[in-house]
């Protein structure tokens, strides 16, 4: 049965879920959630408007950020990627990767937020694509079972899966660190490079 048209305005640089078909339900007392998604569920308009995540409290700004950067590296190498999926999901990675400290250091920067929306969503696009990986599978646990903020436990837990990823998909990661511009420094693999650029970014979400 179709649904009433609906129009998404996200007010963080972060889950992409107006991108998607999905929705998470979550039980307060133990964070606990559950997800349940239909296709005519999406939004049939979405609007970006780069004033609204200025204020956010910057643990949120600083949260948020980090797992959209995740959604695009995980929906990248995704098992079920394909050439769809890994346009938006490249794309992303090099908006939020160029973006997102700039936002944290300069909260009311449009031109930063802007860029940082978009790749939130073509993030949230690439998850409609080719869902997630093990980052978020080895996260969810951290959240449900100890509390841990979502954005902090995939954080945590992206730099070792990109290490364990990378000798099925280390020619995927290369291609990221070519698209973030990223240069080699000192021999390092390009592996190497991506896990340290996504430690300095999580620093920088201190």
């Amino acid at each position: 049965k179709p649904m009433l048209p609906s129009i998404g305005v996200p007010t963080t640089a972060g889950t992409g879920s107006e991108g998607q078909s999905y929705a998470l339900i979550s039980q307060e007392e133990t964070h606990r959630k559950m997800a349940c998604g239909d296709i005519k569920a999406r939004f049939r308009i979405v609007i970006l408007d780069p004033l609204l995540p200025q204020s956010v409290p910057d643990e949120v700004a600083a949260v948020t950020g980090i797992d959209a950067i995740s959604h695009a590296l995980e929906s990248f190498v995704s098992t079920r990627r394909n050439t769809v999926s890994q346009m938006f999901a490249r794309e992303a990675w090099h908006l939020l990767e160029a973006n997102f400290e700039t936002i944290l250091e300069e909260r009311q920067n449009t031109t930063a937020w802007g860029q940082m929306l978009l790749g939130a969503h073509l993030a949230g696009l690439a998850i409609e694509n080719a869902m997630l990986g093990a980052a978020h599978a080895c996260a969810n646990p951290l959240t449900a079972n100890y509390g841990v903020t979502h954005g902090v436990a995939v954080g945590l837990m992206l730099p070792h899966v990109i290490r364990f990823n990378s000798a099925a998909v280390g020619g995927l990661y290369a291609e990221l660190v070519r698209a973030a511009g990223l240069n080699d420094t000192e021999g390092e693999s390009d592996v190497d490079m991506l896990i340290y650029r996504v430690n300095r970014l999580k620093a920088a979400a201190r």
